[in-house]
C-alpha cells in the first residue's frame, strides 16, 4: 500500500489540490442569497402564519451549513418571536443516506443556551412524515422577549429538556410526542392568583408530558420552592389559538413554614390554610382556558 502511494503521490497531490480548490470556491462562491430565499419561500408554503427569517448562509465543512441570526415571526404579529438562535448548524447525516433515508441533524446556540438535535422525514409515510428528538440545555427562559405572549404567563427560570415527536407539519397538534423537562432557579406566574400568590419562585420544577389526539397529558409536575411545594396533573385540550386551550388539572400546594411567616400571624390566608389543609396539603382544581382558567378548592 505504501508503495502504491510512493508512485502516485503527484496523483493524490492533484486529487488534493482540487479537493482544496472545490472546497474555496464553493465557500466564496457560496449562493447564500438564492439559498436563504428559497429556505424562506419554503417555510412560507410549509406554515403560512409564521415567516422565518435568516442571516447569512455559509458552508461548513463536512457537509454542513452554518446560519446566522435566525428567526421564526408570527406573520400577522411581525414584533413576536416564537423563536431565536444566534446561530444555527445543519448538516445532513450522510450514513442515513445510504440506507435511503432522509435524516438531518442540527445545533443551535439560542437564549444563552444550546439546543441540538436529529429530524428523520419519512418518504413513503403520510400519517407520519417525519419525527424529530431535540436536547434542550441551559437555556435562560427570560431571555426569550415574548414568552408571555407565546404562553400566557410570565415564567423565568434555567431550562433543559429532552423533546421526542412524531406528526405532520400541516398540523402540529395531531402529532405524538413526549417531553421531559427541568427548569431551575426561577419563578412562575400562576394561572389563577391562589390566596396572595401571584407568582411563585421555585427552586427546581420537573414536569412529564405526552401528547396525543390534540391533548397534553400532564403526567407529572413538581415544583419546590422556598415557600411551598406543589404538584399537579391532568390534561389540556389543545387549540389552533393556544391560549384558548382547555383546561382539566388536579393539583396540590404544601406550604411551608416560612409561606405563613409571609403571611402574618392574622393574614386570612393562614385561615383558610388551616381549615382546609389535608394531610400538610391544600387540594384544587383548574377548569376554564389558558386565557381564562377557573380555579376550585377541595
Amino acid at each position: 500500500m505504501g508503495q502504491f502511494i510512493s508512485k502516485n503521490k503527484k496523483w493524490f497531490g492533484y486529487i488534493f489540490f482540487c479537493v482544496i480548490f472545490a472546497g474555496s470556491l464553493l465557500y466564496y462562491r457560496f449562493p447564500s442569497d438564492a439559498l436563504r430565499d428559497y429556505l424562506t419561500i419554503t417555510a412560507r408554503n410549509l406554515n403560512n402564519s409564521t415567516t422565518l427569517s435568516i442571516g447569512q448562509i455559509k458552508p461548513s465543512l463536512p457537509f454542513g451549513l452554518k446560519f446566522g441570526q435566525t428567526e421564526l415571526i408570527l406573520k400577522d404579529k411581525p414584533s413576536i418571536k416564537l423563536f431565536r438562535a444566534d446561530s444555527l448548524f445543519f448538516k445532513p447525516d450522510p450514513w442515513a443516506f445510504f440506507k435511503g433515508k432522509s435524516k438531518y441533524c442540527f445545533e443551535c446556540l439560542t437564549y444563552g443556551g444550546d439546543v441540538k438535535g436529529c429530524v428523520n422525514f419519512k418518504k413513503n409515510s403520510m400519517e407520519t412524515p417525519f419525527d424529530t428528538e431535540i436536547e434542550l440545555k441551559n437555556m435562560q427562559i427570560a431571555k426569550h422577549e415574548h414568552i408571555k405572549d407565546l404562553i400566557g404567563r410570565q415564567i423565568d427560570g434555567i431550562l433543559s429538556a429532552t423533546i421526542f415527536y412524531k406528526g405532520q407539519h400541516k398540523d402540529l397538534m395531531d402529532g405524538t410526542g413526549e417531553a421531559n423537562l427541568k427548569l431551575l432557579d426561577g419563578s412562575i406566574e400562576l394561572l389563577v392568583p391562589i390566596l396572595s400568590l401571584e407568582s411563585v419562585e421555585f427552586n427546581e420544577i420537573t414536569s412529564e408530558m405526552v401528547l396525543e389526539k390534540q391533548t397534553i397529558h400532564l403526567k407529572r409536575f413538581e415544583l419546590t420552592g422556598p415557600l411551598l411545594r406543589s404538584t399537579l396533573s391532568g390534561t389540556i385540550r389543545l387549540k389552533k389559538e393556544f391560549v384558548k386551550s382547555a383546561l382539566n388539572l388536579k393539583g396540590t400546594i404544601a406550604p411551608f413554614t416560612s409561606f405563613f411567616k409571609n403571611m402574618g400571624v392574622a393574614s386570612n390566608a393562614v385561615s383558610f390554610f388551616k381549615q382546609r389543609l389535608k394531610k400538610g396539603a391544600l387540594h384544587f382544581i383548574i377548569h376554564g382556558t389558558l386565557a381564562e382558567p377557573k380555579i376550585r378548592f377541595t
